[in-house]
């Protein structure tokens, strides 16, 4: 649990997100269906830009660009849940960056989407997932977009 400004105490989220929408939602949506959400969690938000994303100028790379990081804060807005969008210092390789916010900010757990692959590709491509998992020693939540409802 992470103190807060006004001196409660909240359990503190980092949902690094892709630029999928539905992943993001599913995202929010496990945080929105924790007890007492509204009171009791903060969620920080984040993006670690990659690809042509790298390319942009440096004042427009951010996580608040990314629709899908808007769409969960959206989410999280309209059902009352605290939420602040981060940018990662470390792009490269996405874990390293994740990994670094999650200890910055002393998250108490990290939410990722994840993908069903097939065993060659993931140890062809490797997982974001994966690594994370295996790097941390903070829990790590995995939501199956495919198995979220839309409610909270």
């Amino acid at each position: 649990m992470n103190d807060t400004r006004d001196g409660g105490s909240k359990y503190r989220l980092l949902v690094p997100i892709d630029t999928n929408e539905r992943d993001a939602l599913a995202q929010a949506r496990y945080a929105g269906s924790l007890p007492h959400a509204s009171e009791s969690v903060l969620v920080t938000l984040t993006h670690v830009l990659h690809g042509r994303e790298l390319d942009t100028p440096r004042e427009l790379r951010s996580a608040q660009r990314v629709g899908a990081v808007q769409t969960a804060r959206e989410w999280l807005t309209e059902h009352d849940i605290e939420s602040e969008i981060r940018d990662v210092e470390f792009p490269y390789p996405p874990r390293d960056g994740i990994l670094a916010l999650a200890d910055k900010i002393d998250a108490d757990a990290i939410v990722l989407s994840g993908r069903k692959r097939s065993a060659i590709d993931s140890v062809l491509f490797g997982s974001v997932v994966q690594t994370i998992v295996e790097n941390t020693v903070r829990p790590v939540v995995v939501v199956d977009p495919d198995s979220v409802s839309d409610g909270v």
